[in-house]
């Protein structure tokens, strides 16, 4: 069975058995509480309704006021437009003309229900004032509600810091689904987890850390590569460790594959022992086998052309 939900997203039914008595027999079908990329069709919906919102209250003309306040009024819940208010002050503020034009790059949903969602949007932003334009990318995770026809951003998080989600029960059907779902997100937590730490003190350890949540392609580069990255970690004495609670959403699963968007954000002590701290949205790419999910490959989400 095929599925398809927001951005191209193809998803797999996976089948699940619970042993009663002796004999391998499936749950009672029953819903999932999460119903993030269970429902195709309501989720392309939400995410397409979404980013219309997002692309709509996160972009500014200062010789088009009318139209950004009528686009916060369609858009937005009253308690998100103050928040987004503060958010922009210094854009709406500035004393010389200028347009902020955002662009969704990438987002996925963190959780769904009939009239709620989370979803976490990396977008990109051009910024134009006094014939100056400057560019960059930002990360946000949107709470959103449904009223009627129209998904309006309830509360929005800059830089988030995901919060735990109850593990779907085993069961049949879209709960089995669900539960696939949820595990490839945990898998790409405990990838990232491993990834994205560095300790010059014991570079082989990091390295290990590296092979122990590879595959395919991404672990023959680290293979291929392993004197290099192990002198790297050695020399550069540069610590990194990825700080608690990253946000991150399942874009798809297929065929024992998923793609999941993670946020980041990782302490970083150089060699004169500055810290600094770097955000990091990225793509993981997995796939599952025997001992769990392993990362294929890891993508770095750059800003659009």
């Amino acid at each position: 069975m095929k599925r398809w939900a927001g951005f191209a997203v193809l998803l797999v039914l996976a089948g699940c058995t619970t042993t009663v008595t002796g004999t391998a027999q499936p749950e009672p079908a029953s819903p999932p509480s999460n119903f993030a990329l269970v429902d195709p069709a309501k989720t392309a919906s939400m995410l397409a309704a979404v980013k219309t919102a997002t692309e709509a209250t996160f972009s500014y003309d200062s010789t088009a006021v009318p139209a950004y306040e009528k686009a916060l009024a369609d858009n937005l819940t009253p308690g998100a437009r103050d928040e987004l208010t503060k958010l922009f002050a210094e854009v709406l503020n500035s004393t010389e003309p200028i347009k902020l034009v955002t662009r969704v790059i990438v987002s996925a949903a963190v959780e769904q229900t009939p009239d709620k969602a989370r979803v976490l949007t990396v977008v990109d932003q051009t910024s134009t004032r006094a014939g100056t334009t400057s560019k960059g990318i930002a990360t946000a995770l949107l709470a959103t509600v449904r009223e009627g026809d129209r998904w309006r951003i309830g509360k929005v998080d800059v830089n988030p810091a995901g919060s735990a989600s109850a593990a779907e029960k085993p069961g049949a059907g879209d709960r089995a689904f669900a539960r696939v779902r949820d595990s490839a997100r945990d898998g790409a937590l405990r990838a990232a987890e491993a990834l994205l730490n560095v300790n010059p003190a014991d570079p082989e350890g990091t390295y290990a850390r590296y092979e122990s949540v590879s595959t395919g392609q991404l672990l023959t580069q680290f293979r291929q590569d392993k004197a290099a990255r192990l002198n790297q970690i050695r020399s550069g004495g540069t610590k990194s460790s990825m700080a608690p609670n990253p946000a991150a959403a399942v874009m798809e699963v297929v065929d024992g594959k998923a793609s999941v968007l993670l946020f980041a954000a990782s302490d970083v002590t150089d060699a004169a022992g500055q810290a600094s701290k770097r955000y990091l949205p990225i793509v993981l790419r997995l796939q599952r086998l025997p001992e769990g999910w392993k990362a294929a490959g890891i993508e770095m989400v750059a800003a659009l052309p």
